[in-house]
């Protein structure tokens, strides 16, 4: 019998953690009788609007440069667009009117030559100290999915890092970055609109939110980005956590991680926003190969009782430790998976109290240049899922990719498509056992994947890891699908209370 989460079994839960009591299991390894959680409120409902006839994303453009003050790195940031293949769209039938795929700065300055065919990448050089805009119109812009990527090869600036481009949004939670000497959070946000953005930003750590007004009325211009060092609010901080509000219109945010251990590279990687604070969060796409970590930050006034668990090709199983934790309000966690042996995992996390999450993994040896991968809790798959590939300029024929899939309460069945650089489409099964992870081999010539669930109750959730081995040791980044736009269906995001 489960027994709800709210009241007298929060109280004897939290009792018994504070005593290092062991939970008893129920039903699988790794969940622990925290009783029945809170079905998610922000899942949008099945579609049945027209197809859409405008569609737009916004990318931060190179992470490393535009904040005043600091030198920028140049970097090469390659972003890339692409509408969904025909296959994918169901029964959805596009506008007549011929449309085209464009990139463009904030400014309206084109990257490169508008797309005019379904399915094929559109793929131009962001340059430095802009953002970018992507943008479908008619015919093609149902399923717009965009990303962007960049690769150092050598140097103190060694790494490869890739992120995806989002709708724009007013309240968004970024989890990157630490305290380490050397280490550096850049935010960059980016408008749109066709007015200017106020946004405060407020940094949270282990000792919960830093009292600083530095964040507070921070402008992001008419069809501009505003690029921000997070080390001004506070230094030093071992965990943080990023709140964006935007006041006046919506906001794209993307948060850059850079480390430089003295003279060693460390690595890099973007991350955008995680899914909106939830009882119930997953992050997919987490490779453990070494040091790894699990970021849990807790949002409202009110202290949690959080569980963590991996998700396996075998199933759900418990952390080697630290799996139930209190986590005070307003405060950021960050529990070690270190322990975990080396393998393609999801991270699970179920709280009383909603949270939001992020998972870091590190490719590193002693000595020797490092990389790390920043990925973020994320929703589960609506109608359809997708993400661009970019191409990284240069050589990028060592790159090699793998696409992560979980699947959290129940199986399913994921249809895997992948269109390459010649169109073809390349399309797969893939079968998810309940709270369980699989993936697929994508090809090297892959510009862009798409995921869609056609059988079973499981929420699907995917990510695309991309690495490459050198001399050096191992670069590593991932990259999440996130749903796309198909229809006009107007729906209402719900969020949970806080407190």
């Amino acid at each position: 019998m489960k027994v709800s989460i709210a009241g007298l079994a929060r109280t004897c839960v939290v009792a018994a953690a504070g005593a290092g009591l062991v939970f008893a299991a129920t039903q699988v390894e790794g969940s622990v009788a925290l009783g029945s959680q809170p079905q998610r409120t922000d899942t949008a409902p099945a579609a049945t609007g027209a197809a859409v006839t405008s569609a737009s994303l916004v990318c931060p453009g190179s992470e490393l440069s535009g904040v005043p003050g600091v030198d920028d790195i140049p970097t090469d940031t390659q972003v890339a667009g692409v509408t969904a293949p025909d296959s994918v769209l169901g029964d959805l039938r596009p506008s007549g009117d011929k449309g085209s795929v464009k990139l463009n700065t904030m400014a309206g300055k084109p990257l490169t030559a508008a797309g005019s065919q379904r399915g094929a990448r559109v793929q131009g050089a962001a340059g430095r100290a802009v953002g970018v805009e992507v943008t479908a119109s008619k015919s093609l812009a149902p399923g717009l999915a965009a990303a962007q990527a960049w690769w150092v090869r050598s140097g103190d600036r060694r790494a490869l890092a890739s992120t995806s481009c989002t709708r724009p949004g007013t309240d968004l939670w970024l989890l990157a970055g630490g305290g380490a000497p050397g280490r550096q959070e850049r935010l960059v946000l980016t408008n749109p609109g066709g007015n200017p953005v106020t946004v405060d930003v407020t940094l949270h750590g282990p000792d919960g939110k830093v009292a600083s007004g530095a964040g507070e009325g921070i402008v992001v211009p008419a069809h501009g980005r505003t690029a921000y060092l997070v080390d001004s609010i506070a230094p030093d901080i071992d965990s943080p956590a990023i709140h964006v509000v935007a006041n006046g219109g919506v906001v794209g945010a993307a948060l850059n991680d850079s480390w430089l251990d003295g003279v060693r590279a460390a690595g890099s990687d973007t991350v955008g926003p995680t899914a909106a604070p939830s009882r119930d969060q997953v992050v997919p796409g987490v490779a453990i190969a070494g040091a790894a970590r699990l970021r849990v930050v807790v949002p409202g006034p009110d202290e949690a009782v959080v569980q963590a668990r991996l998700l396996t090709p075998d199933g759900p199983r418990a952390l080697p430790k630290d799996g139930v934790v209190r986590v005070g309000g307003g405060t950021v966690r960050d529990i070690d998976l270190s322990g975990v042996k080396p393998g393609w995992y999801a991270v699970q996390v179920r709280a009383d109290r909603p949270v939001v999450a992020g998972a870091m993994v590190e490719r590193s040896q002693p000595g020797r240049p490092g990389d790390f991968a920043w990925s973020a809790s994320s929703m589960p798959v609506g109608a359809l899922a997708g993400t661009a590939v970019p191409t990284p300029s240069g050589d990028s024929s060592g790159l090699k990719r793998q696409l992560l899939l979980t699947s959290a309460k129940d199986q399913a069945t994921a249809e895997v498509v992948t269109v390459d650089t010649s169109g073809k489409t390349i399309r797969q099964q893939i079968k998810l056992g309940v709270d369980g992870v699989s993936n697929a081999v994508l090809p090297g010539n892959a510009t862009s994947v798409w995921v869609r669930r056609v059988a079973g109750a499981g929420e699907v959730r995917a990510a695309v890891l991309t690495w490459a081995d050198d001399a050096d040791g191992t670069l590593v980044t991932t990259t999440a699908l996130t749903e796309v736009t198909l229809r006009t269906d107007a729906v209402t995001v719900r969020r949970e209370p806080l407190g």
